[in-house]
């Protein structure tokens, strides 16, 4: 695959004589789609952060969408929730990278129509979707503060995007002690030293008994913690 660098800049929102469209926004480019959900009102003068979701493998994308139904007005914020081109993110299927081609449009378009804080943009992530999480948060410090993961596997790092300077992401993670998948003593232990080992700020957190599905209460305490990082 080709790098994991995106090549987007945060730019500032595009005059328009029509106001921005609000609720569940589709986000289609070719093959691709993507659900941008955002609070009821957009205030021009506020800058939002803006939360990228990703499924794991199978595509759970619509249930994702149900599930931060709520979120973009309890947190003020926008969610961005896309689907894979394949069955799982390009990362993981080889070849090129259709996957983060799209996000590159994505996250483009959004920034010219919607007022995007750029110093709070996060990655949300279950299974293969952690992992990509980690991958792409980790590789692209610039544009990322903080990943939250839910039973990541691996993490694959390109440095070509990463600048002298950049300051590493926050990251969160959680597992269940019983995943029959990832392994929690060769998986997510392992993941936690390599982590910490590389300078993260990380929280690690467990779930006890859990296995691979995450547990009802790891979006919103996740989103909690987020909200409460340093500005």
């Amino acid at each position: 695959m080709a790098g994991l660098a995106l090549r987007v800049a945060h730019k500032s929102v595009e005059p328009s004589e029509h106001a921005v469209p609000t609720g569940l926004v589709p986000v289609e480019w070719g093959e691709h789609s993507a659900v941008l959900l955002t609070p009821d009102e957009i205030d021009p003068q506020r800058r939002y952060p803006l939360i990228t979701v990703l499924h794991g493998a199978g595509r759970q994308d619509e249930l994702l969408v149900k599930a931060c139904r709520g979120e973009p007005d309890k947190r003020d914020a926008l969610f961005l929730v896309p689907r894979s081109k394949a069955p799982t993110w390009d990362l993981i299927v080889g070849g090129d990278r259709p996957d983060l081609d799209f996000l590159e449009f994505a996250y483009d378009l959004i920034y010219r129509r919607f007022p995007i804080d750029p110093s709070r943009q996060a990655l949300v992530g279950y299974s293969d979707g952690a992992s990509y999480a980690l991958s792409i948060g980790m590789s692209n410090p610039q544009i990322f503060s903080a990943i939250m993961g839910w039973a990541a596997g691996f993490v694959a790092l390109d440095d070509s995007a990463i600048r002298e300077g950049d300051r590493k992401p926050d990251v969160l993670l959680e597992y269940g002690t019983h995943d029959p998948v990832f392994s929690f003593e060769q998986v997510a232990l392992p993941m936690k030293a390599s982590l910490e080992g590389a300078g993260y700020r990380l929280e690690f957190r467990v779930d006890e008994g859990g296995r691979h599905w995450p547990s009802g209460s790891f979006q919103s305490e996740a989103l909690d913690w987020f909200d409460a990082l340093e500005r």
